[in-house]
């Protein structure tokens, strides 16, 4: 991901399991990811930037908190006639549904 280099303006701190920036030090400042994402307005947490001169460039990947299923995926499937257990056995494989006790 750009902007790792902890000499820049800008670095991460700390990464998820799901290798999308945790902690992210801005100055002297360090954020949470999704903090600094609502801040700044970000579609994503999956944040890269560059920096040229006195500017700072966030480009974002995705939409959303890196949960694994993509809503409008699942909006599409249902809209085929998809039924929520297909849905949710796509986006979360191994996964078995149940009743409640």
């Amino acid at each position: 991901m750009a902007g790792d280099n902890p000499n820049k303006a800008i670095a991460i701190i700390s990464e998820t399991t799901t290798g999308r920036p945790k902690e992210i030090k801005v100055g002297d400042k360090t954020y949470s990811a999704t903090l600094l994402r609502e801040m700044l307005n970000l579609r994503s947490t999956r944040i890269a930037w560059s920096i040229q001169g006195d500017k700072i460039t966030f480009t974002t990947r995705g939409y959303g908190h890196g949960v694994g299923l993509c809503q409008y995926g699942a909006k599409g499937m249902a809209e085929q006639g998809k039924t929520y257990g297909e849905i949710i056995k796509h986006y979360y494989t191994g996964v078995e549904i149940t009743q409640p006790r």
